[in-house]
């Protein structure tokens, strides 16, 4: 049937090439009698042992050409204009002297010897051959472009023909197959008003559907077992027909429904004699009574009414016992005018309200229009469609409520009216309820009774998430209702979002409507106090004066007279004195003597130890000690919260913590303070000051900071502090030479932490204006990382070294650095940005040409290396499949298959599911697994696939099924396939199921019309053509072989595979041993690697790529080298 349904399509492909050609021709004749035919050019060229003269006109010309002893004839069968020509140059072997006829009806040619003529006409194109006396076969074919002309002038040709008469295309109808674990079902889906017929053949059913429609039965192909016995399709003009016959102990029972028909396949009940018969044989008297009253309401019946199939099918169930009809629902329709919005089905509907608009959406695929109505109806949209959604708008009016109640009957409703009322009818008030996910998120759930679908509506720039619902009784949000991230519009039906957040998440659930965001929603929390307004002080803990005074003179002396006023003086008296003597500390830098002062006066005095004195020179004490969570802690005191000091130092403990924004505001409400401070002290918080506005946008601020600080600070730690500052100043305002060599001169002269930040600045900045290789910055970085440790200037160390080796193509140094910042500060910004641009990277490689120089060793090191950088959601995946096929690539099967399999166990759903199977079903199959591969391939069935990842799936089961011995259910799941690649494996699994007659007929069509080309065989066909000889003599097939001698003896003697088929073609060549020896190779010769070849050219988005150590190739059966022997 395949090959006879091939050579009909060929020659009615060749009919409809000459119709075309003709009709070609004769627009091109009749245009000749207006203007005479122009020649346009004459070429010539020799072609192995003949020459050809080609001519072209402007028009169709007959030519005619003749020999007349050593002269040819060309004759026009019209006056032409001439053309250039250099034939004899061009092939002077062939030809000596060309003349042309006075009236340019014709030319001559003087030719070097004799030839043998072949004239071709093709249009406008004429061809001459000259060839050897002894030329035997077939002449030279024309040329490949003319062909594709020709062809391309029928298609057109034929286009032109079918847009005059158009072929109605018939619709395609999925035949779906699903089980259960009582029954098989077949159904196919009927749009509304199509005709369907079931009609009883013998123990078989037959449904009919006349006209335009066409059942596609691949789905149920090679699945039908056990419940089917055969399932037939008949598609023609008439209609579509499917015939179905149940196994043994089967029986079909059809029905139909508005969606379509079903055949349900179920096991025949056992008989209900046997199973009620009474125990003594006689009927009870419940039983007569029950019989005597089915015989009465059978007699009611009207004799001429047939019963339907699905009557039919009911019948055939056990009688239910008999229920108390459940209430009618009722529901009443407010007064007042309404507009009616008729259906066939009742759809699920919304109404919303929204400044002053109610929006009414419709999910349907009929035709909506606004029925004529009251005044109080003012439209402000036309409904329009979005998908499968119509949407309205009205404006609400004044002193009405709009109300949507269903149409019909109450329990089987055929639509909805708007109704503009006083009042409103009675509905199910709907709320939101916290809705916690598996994962730990937060999500809002509404519970809506019976939800319909979920669609976004674009309004004013607002984003409105709608759920429509089907009721019959009314459910909506009665009042408005608002969140952080989302606000519920109030509502009559169904449920109206509208969004705060992009990634917004509102999609119908069992349940009714979840609401939810990829990261969780945002809840409430508890609301912070505001910070207090800053109260005035009179006092400082620090002051300028006393500072300067314990600074001068002899400091040793003052400090001991201080301390000898503290042990004279009696206990409720030392509290003060401990506090000038630990300021005197601070003011020469003895820090941890001052703290110990300063807790001795807190022990021994209560009352000094809640005042704000103590509590601020303890935290300065601290910070002059670095001792920063023990400064904040003394700072947290209640008492201190409006003190403007403090806050000071607050700011300054923020600074220093990388709050910069805190930062710089403490600092700017506490610039007076600042002013009454010492000089040192001031050139310390002045460039706290100046980093933080650096750090915030303010260079100006930053700069008169650092002025400021430059007049009066004296430490050298503070200055370089401060033109480090200046410094980065100058690198963003663009004075960036001037900044690097600040940088440079700091990092030789100046103390370790400035150094070295200056170092790593020096180094960044050199390699942005070109002035330092990278190679050198990553060595400079290297250098500084082993030098300095433990704050933040190692954090951006790493950073800094990352991204250079990022730049550098250093991955693996790269991903280290982010690790190693993950480890030394998990939660530090630096360290969350570094390991962000690790994950892009990390993205890039795997997922873009950014990592395609990376051989498939180096990138699955990686991976593994660093897999933690991995991203989640579909691009961890994806990149998950591309290491599964880096793994193949390196023949590690089974781990390619590892990977594949937890993501079509774990990680996927829908078509995605299927095609990753698909690929891990090609992996099985390269692993010599076929069973793997079938079970796979079944376990992640689905009826509703694209075509390409169907088909595909297809063939993989099927050569897998062929590869179990199961070729008639391999043949079958491919039936309906077409294609090279399916006719190819339909004639593998022929051949390794040993059906020698049609393996060879396969085998034979593949080749097609080779023979006539003239043209040297390729490998993949003298493969097939030595494989269809075989099978031929195995299968004794006289008339085959003859025929395959007919065809190719020709265009295999000029082959490496000459001898072999000369051998294979002759009498009774299937007695000899070199028969029996070559087809011995040829039927163990393994054909998996061909097929994988051509399936990856025809679905590279779910197959594999080929491991390294195949090469692919077919093998071919042939006498000098033979075909390998299949792996293992």
């Amino acid at each position: 049937m395949g090959m006879g349904a091939g050579i009909a399509r060929r020659r009615r492909h060749l009919m409809a090439g000459f119709m075309a050609t003709s009709i070609v021709a004769g627009t091109f004749v009749w245009a000749s009698e207006a203007e005479a035919a122009r020649l346009l050019t004459v070429k010539a060229n020799q072609v192995g042992r003949y020459a050809r003269i080609a001519m072209t006109f402007n028009s169709a010309v007959p030519v005619k050409a003749r020999m007349s002893g050593l002269v040819l004839l060309v004759n026009f069968g019209e006056p032409t204009t001439p053309a250039p020509e250099k034939i004899v140059s061009d092939i002077p072997e062939f030809v000596s002297m060309v003349r042309r006829d006075p009236d340019g009806t014709g030319m001559r040619i003087a030719l070097q010897k004799p030839y043998r003529l072949n004239v071709q006409a093709a249009g406008e194109h004429v061809f001459i051959d000259l060839l050897p006396e002894d030329w035997s076969g077939l002449p030279p074919p024309l040329p490949p472009e003319i062909v594709a002309d020709l062809v391309r002038r029928a298609q057109l040709a034929e286009a032109a023909m079918k847009a005059a008469t158009p072929i109605v295309q018939p619709r395609r109808l999925a035949l779906e197959l699903s089980r259960l674990p009582t029954l098989t079902r077949l159904s196919l889906r009927l749009p509304p008003d199509t005709v369907a017929r079931f009609d009883e053949t013998g123990s078989g059913t037959r449904l009919t559907i006349p006209g335009a429609w066409r059942i596609d039965d691949g789905a149920p192909r090679g699945r039908t077992k056990p419940a089917i016995e055969t399932l037939t399709v008949e598609n023609d003009a008439d209609g579509a027909r499917l015939m179905v016959s149940p196994a043994a102990e089967y029986e079909i029972r059809t029905g139909r429904d508005d969606d379509g028909v079903t055949l349900d396949i179920l096991r025949k009940a056992v008989p209900s004699d046997a199973r009620a018969a009474p125990v003594d044989g006689k009927p009870s008297p419940d039983s007569k009574s029950s019989t005597d009253g089915k015989a009465a309401d059978a007699k009611a019946e009207p004799a001429s009414k047939p019963a339907s199939p699905l009557t039919a099918t009911m019948q055939k169930q056990a009688v239910a016992p008999q229920v108390t009809a459940p209430q009618k629902t009722i529901i009443l329709r407010p007064a007042g005018p309404g507009l009616a919005f008729p259906f066939s089905r009742q759809p699920a509907a919304a109404l919303f309200e929204r400044a002053g608009i109610a929006t009414l959406v419709f999910e349907t695929a009929e035709t909506v229009v606004v029925p004529a109505g009251d005044s109080v109806f003012e439209t402000v949209s036309q409904p329009r469609r979005q998908g499968a959604f119509i949407v309205l708008s009205f404006r609400v009016p004044r002193e009405r409520l709009l109300d949507l109640v269903p149409i019909g009957d109450a329990d089987a409703p055929t639509g909805w009216e708007l109704v503009a009322g006083e009042n409103l009818s009675a509905s199910e008030p709907l709320s939101a309820i916290r809705n916690p996910e598996v994962s730990g998120r937060i999500g809002i759930g509404i519970r809506l009774p019976h939800p319909g679908g979920a669609t976004w509506i674009e309004r004013n720039g607002e984003r409105i998430g709608v759920v429509t619902g089907y009721g019959p009784k009314p459910a909506g949000i009665p009042k408005r209702q608002a969140f952080v991230d989302f606000e519920l519009l109030p509502s009559r039906q169904g449920v109206a979002v509208l969004a705060k957040a992009d990634d917004l998440l509102v999609r119908p659930d069992m349940d009714g409507v979840v609401i939810g965001r990829e990261g969780g929603m945002s809840v409430s929390g508890v609301a912070r106090p505001a910070e207090p307004a800053l109260t005035a002080v009179s006092d400082l803990a620090i002051e300028r004066t006393p500072w300067d005074a314990a600074r001068s003179g002899n400091i040793g002396e003052n400090l001991r007279q201080q301390l000898n006023d503290v042990v004279d003086a009696p206990r409720p008296a030392r509290g003060p004195l401990r506090l000038i003597l630990a300021r005197g500390m601070l003011a020469n830098g003895l820090d941890v003597e001052a703290l110990g002062v300063l807790q001795v006066a807190a022990s021994e005095d209560p009352v000094l130890a809640g005042q704000r004195e103590l509590a601020i020179l303890t935290a300065v004490a601290n910070i002059q000690m670095a001792r920063y969570a023990d400064a904040r802690k003394a700072l947290e005191n209640e008492f201190l919260r409006a003190d403007p000091e403090a806050r000071l130092w607050k700011g300054y403990l923020d600074a220093m913590a990388g709050r910069w924004p805190a930062a710089d505001t403490a600092f700017r409400d506490t610039a007076g303070i600042i002013e009454r401070y010492p000089d040192d002290l001031q050139g310390l918080l002045r460039a706290a000051a100046a980093e933080a506005a650096i750090e915030n946008g303010d260079w100006a601020a930053a700069g008169r900071q650092i002025t400021t600080a430059l007049a009066r600070a004296a430490d050298r730690s503070v200055t370089d502090r401060l033109a480090f500052l200046r410094a980065r100043i100058d690198e963003v305002t663009g004075q960036t030479s001037a900044a690097l060599d600040t940088y440079t001169r700091l990092s030789d002269t100046a103390d370790r932490p400035i150094a070295a930040v200056a170092t790593l600045r020096a180094a960044i900045l050199a390699h942005a204006l070109d002035k330092m290789p990278v190679a050198e910055a990553i060595e400079r970085l290297e250098t500084l990382l082993l030098t300095w440790h433990g704050d933040e200037i190692e954090q951006r160390t790493i950073a800094a070294l990352a991204k250079l080796n990022m730049e550098a193509g250093r991955w693996r140094q790269a991903f280290a650095a982010s690790r190693k910042a993950d480890a030394l500060a998990p939660g530090s910004p630096i360290s969350r940005e570094l390991h962000d641009s690790a994950q892009e990277l990390f993205d890039d490689l795997f997922l873009t040409e950014k990592g395609a120089k990376m051989s498939g060793v180096e990138a699955l090191a990686l991976y593994f290396d660093f897999k933690d950088f991995a991203p989640i959601g579909r691009r961890g995946d994806e990149i998950v499949r591309r290491l599964a096929d880096k793994l193949v690539e390196l023949d590690l099967l089974d781990s390619a298959g590892e990977l594949l399999q937890h993501q079509v166990d774990h990680r996927l759903s829908g078509p995605a599911r299927a095609s990753v199977a698909a690929r891990l079903a090609t992996i099985r199959m390269m692993d010599e697994k076929p069973l793997q591969a079938l079970q796979v391939i079944d376990a992640t069935y689905q009826p509703e696939l694209p075509e390409d990842l169907r088909r595909a799936r297809a063939l993989i089961r099927a050569r897998a099924l062929s590869d179990l011995s199961r070729t008639d259910l391999a043949l079958e799941t491919i039936e309906a396939e077409s294609g090279p690649d399916a006719d190819r494996l339909r004639a593998d699994i022929l051949w390794v199921g040993r059906r020698w007659r049609e393996a060879g007929e396969a085998h034979e069509a593949m080749v097609g019309e080779a023979w006539r080309m003239r043209k040297p065989l390729d490998d993949a066909m003298r493969s097939d053509i030595i494989r269809a000889a075989i099978a031929y003599g195995l299968s004794n097939e006289v008339l085959g072989l003859e025929r395959l001698r007919a065809k190719f003896a020709g265009p295999m003697a000029d082959s490496m595979d000459a001898r072999t088929f000369a051998l294979l073609t002759q009498p009774n060549a299937v007695r000899s041993q070199a028969f029996r020896d070559i087809a011995q190779k040829a039927t163990k010769a393994d054909t998996l690697q061909a097929f994988l070849k051509e399936y990856r050219k025809r679905y590279p988005e779910v197959s594999v790529p080929q491991p390294a150590n195949a090469d692919g190739a077919q093998v071919e059966a042939k006498a000098s080298e033979p075909p390998p022997s299949p792996k293992g």
